[in-house]
């Protein structure tokens, strides 16, 4: 690996920088978490995942992690392989941060510093405390003590990563100090609807999880954590990934696929390898979005979605230019935020609509601010806002596959600076003026008239 950092003081001033420039106090740095995964639900697919998930999230911030867990033989609905899940675990954890202290072992008590549990019923470990997370479906749950949630074997494991998502957020916000104001509530979010539900009804899930073919405008963190939430997920399809650049130690604090294997590589090549041996078909390519357009010209393309996940070099607005057929994204923000978005043309806003300030390359924040290295530069960001973007994607490419598409609104926002209690959901309509609203039926005939989704246009 060249220029690899030899030393952990070298690696972790450049992994932590995103996350310290999200203004949080820096005792993160040396809080040693314990993770105790439940024998009873261990050989689960949502327990399994959720472990996965927690593990891989807690490896890009905390530098020592106890995992306590039995030795149990990775599930098939993981779609990640065979083998020891303990050690499937350690490596992925290993190659986040090769310096790291993270051990496993199959028997252990607490003993202080910050704990989570993964798939304890209600009536286990009544005594215990800490973060409790547990799910079923499109269910996630997070308490302080156990949870009514019970982990299966179905195939849906989007509640199970979004409970990871929440229980590694809830021991981020205890680690850096944050007031009990501030933790996440307790309670069940249903991820189909994109709302805490008292009841434990379930949503649908498709019998064929083909989506087609996808256009992924780049390969960065909420990228790469999409495509990580589509390999879990079983999602099959074509998926071609579009990026100019390369993965660097910044890279490591918030993707669940960029470590030490995929360091220097392209981030679109690094993607596409690690969706190899799964039910996506994928291709990578390092290039800018603008080289991409003048080699193919728009009336080569023939994709069935667009992902528009960059945010560089005007890139949105050259996106929304070039008659973009069915678009869903996700985003991190200032201050803690995640936004996901649904483009239909005709339907909803179009990119132009929703960004409607342009982005230049010295302004690429998409959290507290930016810094400059030698070499790029660098936006602030949370270990785990990334890889919940990448759960939202995911989930409205399984909606997709239902015919009662779209069932949510085309806009969310989640603040998860306090107590996430709160989603705002709504619908957003183009502005008089915007260049999609020039885009009418005959422009998306002539480009989009054979995509899968044609018959979710509402074309003027």
């Amino acid at each position: 690996m060249t220029n690899f950092p030899t030393s952990a003081e070298v690696f972790y001033s450049l992994r932590d920088d995103r996350t310290n420039r999200c203004n949080v106090d820096r005792a993160y740095q040396h809080v040693e978490c314990t993770v105790f995964f439940s024998p009873a639900a261990s050989t689960t697919a949502a327990a399994q995942a959720m472990l996965l998930v927690s593990a891989n999230l807690l490896s890009r911030w905390c530098r020592k992690v106890n995992i306590v867990m039995p030795r149990v033989e990775m599930h098939a609905g993981l779609h990640m392989g065979s083998g020891d899940l303990s050690d499937f675990v350690t490596k992925q954890m290993g190659d986040a941060d090769p310096f790291g202290e993270f051990r496993v072992q199959t028997s252990g008590n607490q003993q202080g510093g910050t704990v989570l549990y993964i798939g304890y019923a209600a009536e286990e470990l009544l005594n215990a405390s800490g973060v409790f997370i547990n799910a079923s479906g499109w269910l996630a749950a997070i308490s302080d003590k156990g949870t009514d949630l019970q982990a299966c074997d179905e195939p849906n494991l989007l509640g199970a990563i979004v409970a990871a998502c929440l229980g590694v957020a809830q021991l981020f916000k205890i680690a850096v100090g944050g007031g009990s104001e501030r933790r996440i509530r307790s309670g069940i979010f249903d991820v189909f609807r994109l709302a805490w539900v008292e009841a434990q009804a379930q949503g649908p899930w498709p019998d064929n999880l083909d989506v087609g073919r996808m256009l992924m405008v780049g390969a960065g963190s909420v990228g790469s954590s999409a495509v990580y939430c589509m390999r879990l997920c079983g999602l099959t399809g074509q998926l071609t990934a579009i990026d100019g650049d390369t993965v660097k130690i910044e890279n490591f604090n918030r993707s669940p696929i960029f470590g030490c294997a995929t360091y220097d590589l392209p981030k679109a090549e690094a993607v596409a390898g690690f969706l190899c041996g799964s039910s996506l078909d994928a291709a990578g390519e390092r290039i800018w979005w603008d080289a991409f357009l003048e080699r193919r010209g728009r009336v080569s393309f023939d994709y069935d979605l667009w992902l528009p996940l960059a945010n560089e070099f005007d890139v949105r607005r050259s996106m929304q230019h070039n008659v973009p057929p069915l678009m869903i994204h996700a985003s991190t923000t200032l201050n803690w935020g995640v936004n996901h978005g649904r483009h239909i043309p005709g339907l909803d806003d179009c990119l132009s609509d929703r960004f409607t300030v342009e982005v230049v390359a010295d302004d690429l924040g998409c959290s507290t601010g930016s810094i400059t290295t030698a070499e790029a530069v660098i936006d602030a960001a949370l270990p785990f806002a990334s890889l919940f973007a990448g759960a939202l994607i995911a989930a409205d490419l399984v909606r997709l596959l239902m015919p009662e598409y779209p069932q949510v609104p085309n806009f969310a926002l989640f603040d998860w600076f306090g107590a996430l209690d709160t989603v705002q959901l709504w619908d957003r309509k183009p502005r008089e003026g915007c260049i999609c609203r020039e885009q009418g039926a005959t422009l998306h005939d002539r480009f989009n008239s054979s995509t899968r989704y044609r018959h979710l246009f509402r074309c003027r």
